[in-house]
């Protein structure tokens, strides 16, 4: 932290001595203490300030330790960055949640998404007071929303464009009797109000704000993609001799040929079919450039396979009571020798009775 203190120090102290005073640095923190005020009944003060410009590599030496590293979206892909220091950041907290602050700051821990929730509020309604009542033109922070939180200040390379950044900071004191301190940091990509035509009315700050809200809008809301697997054309007689069991056959390896469609805009991806831990899934192969969907194949449904079951059922059917009949027979044949023995030995009694008869 001491380290990151000094390196900002310098780069003032080069920028001039009226860098620490500039009229963005006391509206945003005039809009900060708004927020704070509004969001969580939290009160806070600027002890200093300062206004300066860096580059994306010296970013992440400016960066207090364990701070909550929020990514702002902007304008024309523009991001940002607001750092919420820890003190700042569990003062929040405890104002949301007990509504007082302790007199002892807890021990700094990594944030957490849940942290960045919390936050997010705040940064979002900051931001819009600074560009609503910035005494300067606003335009280099108009635009500007809370877009997503970062754990790692390596991963600023990856995700903010290499160009110089405006970057304010403050030094806060929190509580009532100022008994608690935090720090809050904000760099915004620096000269975006150059780059503004004044006679161009779509490139006014308000025109920008409104195409902006007007993107968030349309790519918010939710569509309605289908998975074709395959087209086919029927007569209307055929559709209406369609019953269960029927087959339709497709034309072709559809499974490997799934087309995405979003209404008449027609195809914009091509997948194929398989499984996933158990359930179907669609795996992209490939993305169209608008292409039409493909044209529906003529065909002839086949018959259903539940008759050919119900011959096979009754074949097996019939097969079962030949066999039930051999079976019975057969258990009937099997008590005639006794029978017959029976009978047998009746006539051999018969017989010997005769013969004794005879004898007698």
């Amino acid at each position: 932290m001491a380290i990151a203190a000094s390196v900002l120090k310098r780069k003032v102290a080069a920028a001039g001595d009226g860098a620490l005073a500039s009229g963005a640095a006391r509206a945003f923190a005039q809009a900060l203490a708004r927020a704070a005020n509004d969001a969580a009944a939290l009160p806070l003060r600027a002890a200093a300030l300062a206004d300066s410009i860096c580059s994306l590599a010296e970013l992440p030496e400016l960066l207090e330790d364990n701070a909550l590293l929020t990514l702002l979206d902007g304008p024309g892909e523009a991001t940002g960055l607001c750092a919420v220091g820890p003190g700042l950041l569990s003062a929040l907290i405890e104002a949301q949640t007990t509504g007082r602050l302790a007199a002892v700051a807890p021990d700094p821990r990594r944030p957490t998404r849940t942290d960045a929730a919390i936050a997010a509020g705040l940064v979002d309604a900051a931001l819009s007071i600074l560009a609503e009542e910035a005494a300067e033109d606003a335009s280099w922070v108009r635009g500007f929303r809370y877009g997503s939180c970062l754990d790692d200040p390596r991963l600023l390379q990856l995700v903010i464009e290499d160009a110089p950044l405006r970057v304010l900071r403050l030094d806060l004191r929190l509580g009532e009797g100022d008994d608690r301190d935090g720090t809050i940091f904000l760099a915004l990509p620096a000269g975006r109000e150059d780059e503004v035509d004044p006679k161009d009315p779509e490139a006014s700050p308000a025109a920008r704000d409104w195409r902006l809200r007007l993107e968030r809008a349309v790519l918010g809301g939710p569509i309605e993609v289908d998975a074709m697997i395959a087209r086919v054309q029927v007569t209307a007689a055929t559709v209406m001799s369609l019953k269960p069991g029927m087959l339709l056959p497709f034309p072709g390896d559809r499974v490997g040929r799934v087309t995405l469609e979003v209404g008449a805009a027609g195809a914009f991806a091509r997948g194929r079919l398989g499984r996933l831990r158990g359930a179907r899934a669609l795996r992209i192969d490939e993305f169209l450039d608008g292409d039409m969907p493909d044209a529906p194949a003529i065909i002839r449904p086949l018959s259903p396979p539940l008759d050919g079951l119900g011959q096979a059922r009754a074949m097996a059917g019939q097969a079962d009571s030949r066999a039930t009949n051999r079976n019975v027979v057969e258990r009937g044949a099997a008590p005639a020798p006794a029978r017959g023995g029976s009978q047998s030995g009746g006539s051999q009694s018969g017989g010997e009775g005769a013969a004794e008869r005879r004898a007698g």
